[in-house]
């Protein structure tokens, strides 16, 4: 070290500092890559345990047994613990919302969809845990509760936008059983009108013709 500090000594002092500035743009190249390197294998470490984990996750919505429901909360909740930020965290927060919901933890479930918003405000899942927050909320029943959440998650959203037609029914029905009779037939039409595709308008236009 003594030899290539006095080495450097002996350079010109602009040829010395481009010589240490490059030598310290290596080093952080380095690091740099090295901390890349870590991250990518963690993410794909990650991305396997909620694969496997998912497997456990699907059979246990098909069976809806009680016994494979909670081996597929213990299999999320691995996948949380052991890669609590990883870019797979918001989609695992969401299945583990839907497991706790089969299984009528309403509660439960409403954390884990609040985690998976947290983790992806703005995305596919964030909207999936939103609708399935006020669901929650309707089994437990709260209905107030519930259309608070309806409300939450359509504030914003275009007509256009994936789920406007499944939270405006679910805004309607929560007003139904909450004695808002005028509100709901407006909510009900108005679904009609801004989701004239909406594969359940049958189940809506029967649920006007009641009220």
């Amino acid at each position: 070290m003594r030899a290539i500090a006095a080495w450097l000594g002996d350079l010109p002092a602009a040829f010395r500092w481009s010589l240490v500035g490059a030598g310290a743009l290596v080093i952080l190249l380095a690091v740099g890559t090295g901390v890349f390197a870590i991250f990518e294998h963690r993410e794909a470490s990650a991305r396997r345990a909620l694969a496997g984990a998912g497997v456990t996750y699907r059979q246990a919505m098909a069976s809806r047994q009680e016994t494979e429901l909670k081996a597929a909360t213990d299999a999320l909740k691995q996948v949380l613990k052991d890669y609590p930020r990883s870019s797979v965290a918001a989609e695992t927060w969401y299945l583990l919302g839907n497991v706790e919901y089969q299984r009528r933890n309403a509660d439960a479930a409403i954390q884990a969809y609040e985690r998976a918003v947290e983790r992806d405000p703005g995305g596919t899942i964030a909207a999936l845990s939103r609708l399935g927050i006020a669901y929650a909320w309707e089994s437990k029943p709260d209905a107030a509760r519930a259309l608070v959440a309806y409300d939450r998650a359509l504030t914003g959203r275009r007509p256009s936008e994936f789920l406007h037609g499944e939270l405006l029914l679910g805004k309607a029905r929560a007003e139904e059983r909450l004695g808002q009779r005028s509100q709901a037939i407006e909510t009900y039409r108005k679904l009609l009108k801004e989701v004239p595709g909406f594969p359940r308008a049958e189940e809506v236009r029967m649920r006007l013709a009641i009220l």
